[in-house]
C-alpha cells in the first residue's frame, strides 16, 4: 500500500501529489523477501560447493607434490 502527500510549493501553493512507500501489500513484500533470502541461500550453497570443490583440488596437488617429492608412492 503506497501512500501519497502533497508537498508545496515554494509560492506556498500545494503541488502534485509525491507517493511514498513501497506499494505492495504485507502478503506481497513478504513473498518478495522470500525469494530474496532463497536467492541468498542458493548462493550460500554454491560458495560452499566451489569451497569444497576447491579443497579437494588442493588435496590433489599436494598429493602429487609429495609423490613427485618420493614422499608417497
Amino acid at each position: 500500500m503506497a501512500f501519497e502527500y502533497k508537498q508545496r510549493e515554494s509560492d506556498g501553493s500545494i503541488g502534485q501529489p509525491v507517493k511514498v512507500g513501497t506499494g505492495l501489500s504485507i502478503d506481497e513484500q513478504v513473498l518478495s523477501l522470500g525469494e530474496q533470502l532463497a536467492q541468498e541461500k542458493i548462493k550460500g550453497i554454491q560458495k560452499d560447493l566451489l569451497i569444497n570443490s576447491l579443497g579437494q583440488t588442493v588435496t590433489q596437488l599436494k598429493l602429487e607434490v609429495m609423490t613427485l617429492k618420493g614422499g608417497v608412492s
